[in-house]
Protein backbone atom coordinates (compact mmCIF):
# COMPACT_ATOMS: atom_id res chain seq x y z
CA UNK A 1 0.00 0.00 0.00
CA UNK A 2 1.25 3.14 -0.52
CA UNK A 3 -0.20 7.13 -1.37
CA UNK A 4 -1.43 6.13 -4.90
CA UNK A 5 -4.03 3.06 -2.84
CA UNK A 6 -5.09 6.47 -0.48
CA UNK A 7 -5.28 9.16 -2.93
CA UNK A 8 -7.52 7.35 -5.88
CA UNK A 9 -10.53 6.35 -4.30
CA UNK A 10 -10.74 9.51 -2.00
CA UNK A 11 -10.53 11.83 -5.51
CA UNK A 12 -13.25 8.87 -6.99
CA UNK A 13 -15.59 9.85 -3.95
CA UNK A 14 -14.86 13.13 -4.40
CA UNK A 15 -16.35 12.72 -8.52
CA UNK A 16 -19.46 10.49 -7.18
CA UNK A 17 -20.17 12.72 -4.52
CA UNK A 18 -19.90 15.71 -6.87
CA UNK A 19 -22.48 14.47 -9.75
CA UNK A 20 -24.71 13.37 -6.94
CA UNK A 21 -24.79 16.75 -5.61
CA UNK A 22 -25.22 18.34 -9.26
CA UNK A 23 -28.16 15.68 -10.55
CA UNK A 24 -30.17 15.69 -7.30
CA UNK A 25 -30.28 19.58 -6.86
CA UNK A 26 -31.37 19.33 -10.75
CA UNK A 27 -33.85 16.54 -10.94
CA UNK A 28 -34.04 15.64 -7.75
CA UNK A 29 -32.94 12.22 -8.04
CA UNK A 30 -29.25 10.21 -7.53
CA UNK A 31 -27.14 8.76 -10.18
CA UNK A 32 -24.42 7.18 -7.29
CA UNK A 33 -26.47 6.19 -4.35
CA UNK A 34 -28.75 4.07 -5.68
CA UNK A 35 -29.86 2.89 -2.36
CA UNK A 36 -31.66 6.40 -1.91
CA UNK A 37 -32.28 6.22 -5.11
CA UNK A 38 -34.61 3.38 -5.03
CA UNK A 39 -36.11 5.04 -2.11
CA UNK A 40 -36.99 7.99 -4.02
CA UNK A 41 -38.58 5.76 -6.75
CA UNK A 42 -40.96 4.00 -4.36
CA UNK A 43 -42.05 7.46 -2.89
CA UNK A 44 -42.81 8.49 -6.43
CA UNK A 45 -44.71 5.50 -7.09
CA UNK A 46 -46.62 5.59 -3.53
CA UNK A 47 -47.34 9.68 -4.41
CA UNK A 48 -47.72 9.27 -8.44
CA UNK A 49 -45.29 11.43 -8.99
CA UNK A 50 -44.93 10.20 -12.72
CA UNK A 51 -41.47 12.54 -13.51
CA UNK A 52 -39.44 11.91 -10.51
CA UNK A 53 -40.32 7.92 -10.75
CA UNK A 54 -39.34 7.78 -14.13
CA UNK A 55 -36.13 9.77 -13.65
CA UNK A 56 -35.28 7.15 -10.91
CA UNK A 57 -35.77 4.41 -12.83
CA UNK A 58 -33.85 5.80 -15.51
CA UNK A 59 -31.03 6.09 -13.08
CA UNK A 60 -31.44 2.70 -11.63
CA UNK A 61 -31.62 0.74 -15.26
CA UNK A 62 -28.45 2.96 -15.81
CA UNK A 63 -26.18 2.64 -13.04
CA UNK A 64 -26.68 -1.43 -13.79
CA UNK A 65 -25.47 -1.07 -17.43
CA UNK A 66 -22.98 1.17 -16.44
CA UNK A 67 -22.03 -1.33 -14.11
CA UNK A 68 -22.05 -4.17 -16.33
CA UNK A 69 -20.19 -2.33 -19.21
CA UNK A 70 -17.83 -1.29 -16.27
CA UNK A 71 -16.96 -5.07 -15.47
CA UNK A 72 -16.53 -6.19 -19.12
CA UNK A 73 -13.96 -3.23 -19.78
CA UNK A 74 -12.05 -4.16 -16.17
CA UNK A 75 -12.26 -7.90 -17.61
CA UNK A 76 -10.69 -7.32 -20.91
CA UNK A 77 -6.93 -7.05 -19.03
CA UNK A 78 -5.37 -10.39 -18.28
CA UNK A 79 -2.44 -8.86 -17.54
CA UNK A 80 -0.34 -10.05 -14.14
CA UNK A 81 0.82 -6.43 -13.13
CA UNK A 82 -0.51 -4.61 -10.71
CA UNK A 83 -1.34 -1.66 -11.51
CA UNK A 84 -4.05 -3.47 -13.50
CA UNK A 85 -4.64 -2.09 -17.12
CA UNK A 86 -8.26 -3.02 -17.18
CA UNK A 87 -9.22 0.27 -15.29
CA UNK A 88 -7.84 2.79 -17.42
CA UNK A 89 -10.43 2.07 -20.18
CA UNK A 90 -13.38 2.24 -17.88
CA UNK A 91 -12.09 5.30 -16.16
CA UNK A 92 -11.72 7.14 -19.81
CA UNK A 93 -15.25 5.58 -20.76
CA UNK A 94 -16.69 7.61 -17.67
CA UNK A 95 -14.90 10.84 -18.13
CA UNK A 96 -16.84 10.45 -21.84
CA UNK A 97 -19.59 10.03 -20.21
CA UNK A 98 -19.02 13.09 -18.10
CA UNK A 99 -17.98 15.30 -20.57
CA UNK A 100 -21.24 14.53 -23.00
CA UNK A 101 -23.16 14.82 -19.97
CA UNK A 102 -22.27 18.40 -19.64
CA UNK A 103 -22.22 19.08 -23.32
CA UNK A 104 -25.78 18.12 -23.59
CA UNK A 105 -26.24 19.55 -20.23
CA UNK A 106 -24.65 22.85 -20.45
CA UNK A 107 -26.12 24.76 -23.71
CA UNK A 108 -29.53 23.55 -22.64
CA UNK A 109 -30.33 24.98 -18.67
CA UNK A 110 -32.19 24.16 -17.20
CA UNK A 111 -33.05 20.78 -18.74
CA UNK A 112 -36.28 19.50 -19.22
CA UNK A 113 -38.34 16.32 -20.87
CA UNK A 114 -35.86 14.06 -22.61
CA UNK A 115 -33.01 15.83 -21.91
CA UNK A 116 -32.92 15.66 -18.61
CA UNK A 117 -33.77 11.77 -18.68
CA UNK A 118 -30.69 11.56 -20.91
CA UNK A 119 -28.51 13.78 -18.25
CA UNK A 120 -29.55 11.67 -15.61
CA UNK A 121 -28.91 8.53 -17.72
CA UNK A 122 -24.89 9.75 -18.47
CA UNK A 123 -24.55 10.83 -14.92
CA UNK A 124 -25.95 7.19 -13.80
CA UNK A 125 -24.03 5.46 -16.31
CA UNK A 126 -20.85 7.14 -15.40
CA UNK A 127 -20.83 6.07 -11.56
CA UNK A 128 -21.71 2.78 -12.70
CA UNK A 129 -18.60 2.51 -14.22
CA UNK A 130 -16.84 3.81 -11.67
CA UNK A 131 -18.42 1.51 -9.34
CA UNK A 132 -17.27 -1.38 -11.53
CA UNK A 133 -14.14 -0.53 -11.25
CA UNK A 134 -13.49 -0.23 -7.68
CA UNK A 135 -15.28 -3.76 -7.27
CA UNK A 136 -13.03 -4.68 -9.50
CA UNK A 137 -9.75 -3.46 -7.67
CA UNK A 138 -11.27 -4.37 -4.45
CA UNK A 139 -10.87 -0.84 -3.01
CA UNK A 140 -13.16 0.63 -0.42
CA UNK A 141 -16.42 1.57 -2.29
CA UNK A 142 -16.84 5.09 -3.79
CA UNK A 143 -20.56 5.51 -4.09
CA UNK A 144 -21.99 2.77 -1.26
CA UNK A 145 -21.69 5.22 1.44
CA UNK A 146 -23.96 3.16 4.08
CA UNK A 147 -21.25 0.44 3.70
CA UNK A 148 -18.75 2.67 4.77
CA UNK A 149 -20.08 4.09 7.47
CA UNK A 150 -20.91 0.44 8.72
CA UNK A 151 -17.34 -0.37 7.82
CA UNK A 152 -15.77 2.33 9.89
CA UNK A 153 -17.71 1.38 12.87
CA UNK A 154 -17.41 -1.99 12.77
CA UNK A 155 -13.51 -1.82 12.11
CA UNK A 156 -12.66 0.20 14.70
CA UNK A 157 -14.32 -2.28 16.92
CA UNK A 158 -12.28 -4.85 15.69
CA UNK A 159 -9.21 -2.64 15.86
CA UNK A 160 -9.43 -2.38 19.57
CA UNK A 161 -10.36 -5.78 20.41
CA UNK A 162 -7.47 -6.25 18.73
CA UNK A 163 -5.28 -3.93 20.20
CA UNK A 164 -6.37 -5.82 23.65
CA UNK A 165 -5.50 -9.43 21.99
CA UNK A 166 -1.82 -7.88 21.33
CA UNK A 167 -1.42 -7.92 25.30
CA UNK A 168 0.94 -11.12 26.83
CA UNK A 169 -0.79 -14.73 26.89
CA UNK A 170 -3.94 -13.40 25.30
CA UNK A 171 -5.54 -15.20 22.84
CA UNK A 172 -7.99 -13.48 19.94
CA UNK A 173 -11.67 -14.21 20.09
CA UNK A 174 -13.47 -16.83 17.88
CA UNK A 175 -15.51 -13.82 16.60
CA UNK A 176 -12.21 -11.86 16.07
CA UNK A 177 -10.31 -14.36 14.21
CA UNK A 178 -13.57 -14.81 12.15
CA UNK A 179 -13.43 -11.07 11.35
CA UNK A 180 -10.19 -9.69 11.33
CA UNK A 181 -9.85 -6.19 12.55
CA UNK A 182 -9.14 -3.72 9.70
CA UNK A 183 -5.97 -2.09 10.10
CA UNK A 184 -6.87 1.19 8.85
CA UNK A 185 -10.53 1.69 9.90
CA UNK A 186 -10.03 5.54 9.87
CA UNK A 187 -10.02 5.56 5.77
CA UNK A 188 -13.75 4.15 5.65
CA UNK A 189 -14.69 7.38 8.25
CA UNK A 190 -12.08 9.67 5.40
CA UNK A 191 -14.26 8.48 2.79
CA UNK A 192 -17.26 9.87 4.26
CA UNK A 193 -16.20 12.99 5.08
CA UNK A 194 -14.47 13.17 1.14
CA UNK A 195 -18.34 12.30 0.14
CA UNK A 196 -19.88 14.93 2.45
CA UNK A 197 -17.70 17.67 1.39
CA UNK A 198 -17.53 17.08 -2.54
CA UNK A 199 -21.16 17.15 -2.29
CA UNK A 200 -21.48 20.06 -0.19
CA UNK A 201 -18.65 21.97 -2.47
CA UNK A 202 -19.60 20.76 -6.00
CA UNK A 203 -22.99 21.83 -4.64
CA UNK A 204 -22.31 25.51 -3.84
CA UNK A 205 -20.23 25.84 -6.91
CA UNK A 206 -23.52 24.37 -9.22
CA UNK A 207 -25.50 26.99 -7.25
CA UNK A 208 -23.32 29.59 -7.83
CA UNK A 209 -22.25 28.28 -11.54
CA UNK A 210 -24.46 26.55 -13.16
CA UNK A 211 -23.31 22.82 -14.23
CA UNK A 212 -19.60 24.07 -14.95
CA UNK A 213 -19.24 22.81 -11.32
CA UNK A 214 -19.39 19.28 -13.08
CA UNK A 215 -15.21 20.38 -14.05
CA UNK A 216 -14.86 19.34 -10.42
CA UNK A 217 -15.52 15.61 -11.03
CA UNK A 218 -14.02 15.66 -14.35
CA UNK A 219 -10.85 16.61 -12.95
CA UNK A 220 -10.90 13.99 -10.35
CA UNK A 221 -11.48 11.68 -12.23
CA UNK A 222 -8.18 12.84 -14.81
CA UNK A 223 -6.43 12.83 -11.44
CA UNK A 224 -7.00 9.21 -10.90
CA UNK A 225 -5.91 7.89 -14.62
CA UNK A 226 -2.92 10.73 -14.29
CA UNK A 227 -2.00 8.34 -10.89
CA UNK A 228 -2.23 4.85 -12.61
CA UNK A 229 -0.77 5.69 -15.36
CA UNK A 230 2.20 7.56 -13.54
CA UNK A 231 2.30 3.94 -10.98
CA UNK A 232 5.21 1.47 -11.85
CA UNK A 233 3.99 -1.82 -13.01
CA UNK A 234 5.01 -4.25 -10.45
CA UNK A 235 4.42 -8.10 -10.99
CA UNK A 236 2.50 -9.79 -8.85
CA UNK A 237 0.73 -13.63 -8.62
CA UNK A 238 -2.06 -12.37 -10.40
CA UNK A 239 -5.25 -11.11 -9.30
CA UNK A 240 -7.91 -8.25 -9.09
CA UNK A 241 -5.14 -5.77 -8.60
CA UNK A 242 -5.22 -2.32 -6.50
CA UNK A 243 -4.83 0.98 -6.35
CA UNK A 244 -1.45 0.94 -7.65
Amino acid sequence: MNWRSEISPLLLTLAAAGVDAMVILGFNVLTAAQTGNTVLLAVAVARGDAETGLSAAVSVAAFVAGAVAGEVLCGWSTSGHRREPGILPALLIEILLLISLLMLWLPAEPVTGRSAIAVVALGALAMGVQSAAVLRLQGPSTTYITGMLATFSTGYVRWIRAARHRRPRTRPAESDAKHPPDRLPWRNGLIWVVYLSGAIVCGILFLRSGVLALLVPIAAICAVIAILVSAPAEKTGGGAGSYQ
